[in-house]
């Protein structure tokens, strides 16, 4: 994969990234996925910062101070998330009170891909990072690579994130 990919980030591998790689012990990849973010190659939907809200750690606290520059604004996706969730409606949980961001990754990967919002990401692909798995079995809930598969938009792991942009620790 080139190194001039954009990713859309995803609140599991964030959370994959505060559990696994602590700040305080892994100091250079998060200056290296800092980097990704000044070099506008990485961003997430507002929602997923809220996602992150609902717990008060280190994670939260790093989000927040990059959260001008990491996180977009969503409002402009609704019509976007509408036609995703028309389509795949087992991407949220119905039962959740809280507004869920799946649909508005996939939202961000298509219109940056082919929106209006193409010009801002000089890139030539889109990638979804995520931590969800796609075992091909069905189950409750869709699962965001099922979703990416279907709009032909790569889905990838955070480890994979590393391992292409050459990341050594």
């Amino acid at each position: 994969m080139e190194r001039n990919v954009f990713y859309v980030i995803d609140t599991s591998s964030l959370i994959d990234m505060g559990r696994n790689y602590p700040i305080a012990i892994f100091p250079s990849f998060w200056k290296k996925f800092e980097e990704l973010i000044h070099h506008h190659r990485i961003a997430a939907p507002d929602i997923v910062l809220t996602e992150l809200e609902r717990q008060d750690d280190e994670l939260t606290e790093w989000a927040k101070n990059h959260s001008q520059i990491l996180f977009r604004d969503s409002s402009d996706m609704y019509f976007r998330v509408i036609d995703i969730l028309s389509e795949f409606p087992k991407l949220i949980d119905p039962n959740d009170d809280h507004e869920q961001a799946d649909p508005f990754l996939i939202a961000m990967a298509l219109e940056i891909t082919d929106g209006p919002q193409q010009t801002l990401c000089d890139c030539p692909e889109v990638v979804i990072v995520t931590q969800e798995r796609y075992n091909g079995k069905r189950s409750k809930k869709t699962k965001i690579p099922q979703v990416c598969t279907h709009y032909n938009i790569p889905c990838i792991q955070l480890l994979d994130l590393i391992t292409n942009e050459g990341w050594e620790f």
